[in-house]
């Protein structure tokens, strides 16, 4: 097991172009499981494969457990990469796929077996053991990948997209098992996906990342629940979080709805940091209570009106997009037309209208001009 630290480190392909990976500072704890997500093209991969070393660092530094592997080759950095094309030598059986490296270091034959044989039954291969990757499914070729890690007992698992060619209910199983096998064995381990829900489920802390930047690295529930600007916001949780721009602040309060009647509870100190009169926010589709449906009676309690225009249903719930019904000259426009509602099942169709309000204390608020949140300025 080891620590693992990047500073500054870069990687630039074209002088003439932003960097691929733009001064990344990053520390990862002995044991830790970091998940690196981001959107196609963001840098994520190229992160993992500098530390790996198969990518070079143009600027900045990388360590691991305390040493400076900067100019480290790849093969002296005592670590394991889990490929997400397997790279299984298709010749060998999967014991000699899990032998090989070692063979290579000329370790004694008694140690591979054993740690071969430690491999298979943590990774249930005992029906596979002497069979090729031509004969085996993509969920058994990847556990031979991960076997053929394990083996190796390096500090630290590198996981480029280990799952993205497995099928949906054999990703579930698989990432399951993945979590079992990190936390059993310990080893600080780098996975990399723009899977969310993967990064969410798996991640001690999960890493976002946008054209090469560092935006938030946090745990999963401070992403989801307090993230740090609009980006990480609509990126992390499925459906995304609803974002309103516009929203008028009078008085030290964010308000919202017909006459601005609606109080959307910001505390004092995220309003002494709101430098105009406006703020965006930002409701995920669990924090909006419905108050009303197809109701054209005046309400007592201030409210959004909705028209629902399409409806997901999710077995024991649904979610509703709904495009927000304002007047044409409102200062508050939503991003994407749509704000996303979830209900019990059954109670929402196609066509309805609804009146919906923020919980109280579940709105976050983002400054205007940088779209970062209140609470990190």
């Amino acid at each position: 097991m080891a620590t693992v630290e990047f500073r500054q480190a870069s990687r630039i392909y074209d002088p003439e172009r932003p960097p691929a990976v733009s001064r990344v500072n990053l520390d990862i704890a002995d044991g830790e499981f970091l998940v690196l997500v981001g959107p196609s093209g963001c840098g994520k991969s190229t992160t993992l494969r500098m530390l790996a070393g198969l990518e070079p660092i143009d600027e900045g530094q990388i360590f691991i457990d305390g040493k400076d592997v900067t100019e480290t080759r790849a093969r002296d950095r005592d670590v394991a990469m889990v490929f997400q094309s397997y790279a299984l030598y298709p010749n060998m059986t999967a014991r000699q796929n899990m032998a090989f490296a070692l063979e290579n270091k000329k370790v004694d034959k008694a140690t591979i077996d054993e740690r071969v044989a430690f491999a298979t039954k943590m990774l249930e291969l005992e029906d596979l053991i002497d069979k090729k990757p031509a004969a085996m499914s993509g969920g058994q070729r990847q556990r031979v990948a991960m076997g053929r890690a394990i083996v190796r007992q390096p500090k630290v698992f590198l996981m480029d997209e280990p799952l993205s060619n497995l099928d949906a209910k054999l990703r579930v199983s698989t990432r399951a098992q993945i979590a079992a096998l990190q936390r059993e064995l310990g080893t600080t381990t780098v996975y990399v996906t723009h899977d969310q829900t993967e990064a969410m489920t798996l991640g001690d802390r999960v890493c976002v990342l946008k054209s090469g930047i560092l935006q938030q690295v946090d745990s999963p529930a401070v992403l989801y629940e307090n993230p740090g600007n609009t980006f990480v916001a609509t990126f992390i949780g499925s459906p995304s979080m609803s974002l309103l721009d516009g929203i008028a602040v009078e008085n030290g309060r964010a308000v919202l709805g017909e006459g601005h009647t609606l109080d959307l509870g910001m505390t004092s100190e995220q309003a002494a940091k709101v430098k105009g009169d406006k703020v965006i926010i930002g409701v995920r589709p669990e924090n909006w209570e419905i108050v009303a449906i197809n109701s054209d009676a005046p309400l007592d309690t201030p409210s959004v009106p909705l028209e629902v225009a399409l409806v997901e249903h999710l077995g024991s719930e649904q979610y509703a997009y709904c495009h927000p019904i304002m007047t044409a000259d409102s200062p508050v426009t939503v991003r994407g037309e749509r704000i996303t509602v979830r209900a019990p099942k059954g109670t929402l169709d196609q066509g309805d209208t609804i009146r919906v309000r923020p919980v109280p204390g579940s709105v976050v608020f983002f400054d205007p001009e940088t779209e970062i949140n209140l609470n990190y300025l």
